[in-house]
């Protein structure tokens, strides 16, 4: 990240007396003593010189072509401690909502590991993506916490130099994390999709989108991962005394941050021409169409990320100003590793509280809804007779969970097919 820090001195660079004069630059003191002459301020006047904003405009212009931008940040941080200005601290917010989302997250795909137990057999392909989804945001929510310790919420003129160094580092690792994580989770959603649709061409189109993906977290790491060369120059180019080249990584952070809610809105939307065509009653396709939609505020944080990104692309004080985007890439990823794992969430719920969560049939029954009930043998006179007394339970409409979803223009065989679909889909639709 390379940004012009020294824009951030609009506040007044000069030297107050001698004590000032010992904490300023001199080049910055220069830069005051020489437009000071043309202000109607006195030199002892401290509230006039702070709030002539023509003098600090001229004393900023002058403080530009003269001073390192080490030079600018130190009489920055001279001016404002001189102006009174008060110390800004946010640094709290970001650790409080990695620690919120993040432990939210890992609590739901624990609740995604046990709903397979016993039963190991029942591990599927979206349950490892939902891991590895996991697995690459947690270095990000480590990495925020570090930021934080270091003063990532504080305004950059108030930080030691090496801090300012370990943030950018930091900032630029979290956001290969949150574009790996990103990526995962949107193929955790589309591995749903194969084990409930059977349908051929709408599971052509899930895997063709899967490769897309697969696609996207390899392009976007990679050219966030060397988008400066030589790659240290990301985090020691803003001193201005290192010597590399970079992209425009904000147009790069614009492009991803678009692609990835068209993504998002393509895989969300992908299921529900599949919803609408089974045969299911109005209030179980909305139930099933508005879960398989949960994908939606996933898509509204993604929004307003991208609009935090404005501040990204043009601040001069970044380590305050960027503390939004960062707080909501962390939301982003960690709330979207918990909409993969929701159905996972209510089977769970269901097995531990069904009297809150379960149906009015038992989820835990077999499949066949044809129960054998034998009496006691009876013996009278030496004869002895059994009674076999059969029993079909039909659940009513509206009662239970397990449905058949026939598409109805569909032959036998589908028909057959879309039996499974059912039962993947059992934990799935609400009671």
């Amino acid at each position: 990240m390379k940004v012009n820090w020294l824009i951030s001195l609009t506040a007044g660079l000069f030297a107050l007396g001698t004590q000032a004069q010992s904490a300023m630059p001199t080049c910055a003191s220069n830069c005051l003593g020489k437009y000071l002459l043309q202000s109607s301020c006195t030199a002892t006047d401290f509230a006039c010189i702070c709030a002539d904003t023509a003098l600090m405009g001229n004393v900023e212009t002058c403080v530009l072509g003269s001073c390192t931008i080490k030079e600018g940040l130190t009489a920055k941080n001279t001016t404002a401690t001189l102006c009174g200005q008060p110390v800004r601290d946010d640094t709290v917010v970001t650790s409080v909502v990695t620690a919120v989302s993040g432990g939210l997250a890992l609590i739901a795909v624990a609740m995604r590991i046990v709903d397979m137990l016993p039963d190991w057999t029942t591990f599927q392909p979206g349950d490892a993506f939902a891991i590895i989804s996991l697995i690459s945001a947690i270095p990000m929510a480590v990495l925020e916490f570090i930021m934080s310790k270091e003063g990532f919420g504080k305004d950059i003129w108030v930080l030691p130099f090496d801090n300012i160094t370990r943030i950018v580092k930091y900032t630029w690792l979290t956001e290969i994390f949150y574009m790996a994580a990103t990526g995962f989770t949107k193929i955790t959603i589309l591995a749903l999709y194969l084990r409930v649709f059977p349908s051929k061409p709408f599971r052509l189109t899930v895997n063709i989108t899967i490769g897309v993906c697969i696609c996207y977290i390899i392009t976007f790491v990679l050219v966030t991962t060397v988008h400066c060369l030589p790659v240290s120059y990301t985090w020691t180019g803003w001193t201005g005394e290192t010597e590399g080249r970079c992209i425009n990584f904000n147009a790069f952070a614009w492009a991803h941050a678009i692609v990835n809610i068209i993504l998002d809105l393509f895989v969300i939307l992908l299921p529900i021409p599949q919803l609408l065509r089974l045969a299911l009653g109005t209030r179980r396709k909305v139930h099933l169409v508005l879960m398989f939609c949960v994908g939606f505020f996933i898509t509204i944080v993604s929004i307003i990320r991208l609009s935090s990104l404005v501040r990204f692309a043009n601040t001069t004080n970044p380590t305050w100003d960027n503390v939004p985007t960062a707080y909501w890439s962390v939301l982003e990823a960690f709330i979207s590793i918990i909409c993969t794992c929701m159905p996972s969430i209510r089977s769970v719920l269901r097995r531990f509280f069904p009297t809150c969560f379960g149906s009015t049939n038992d989820p835990n029954s077999s499949d066949d809804r044809n129960y054998r009930i034998s009496s006691k043998p009876l013996s009278d006179a030496g004869i002895t007779k059994t009674v076999h007394h059969s029993v079909s339970i039909l659940p009513r409409s509206g009662d239970s969970d397990i449905i058949e979803l026939t598409d109805n223009n569909e032959d036998g065989n589908t028909r057959r097919q879309n039996g499974v679909v059912s039962r993947a889909l059992r934990e799935l639709l609400p009671t």
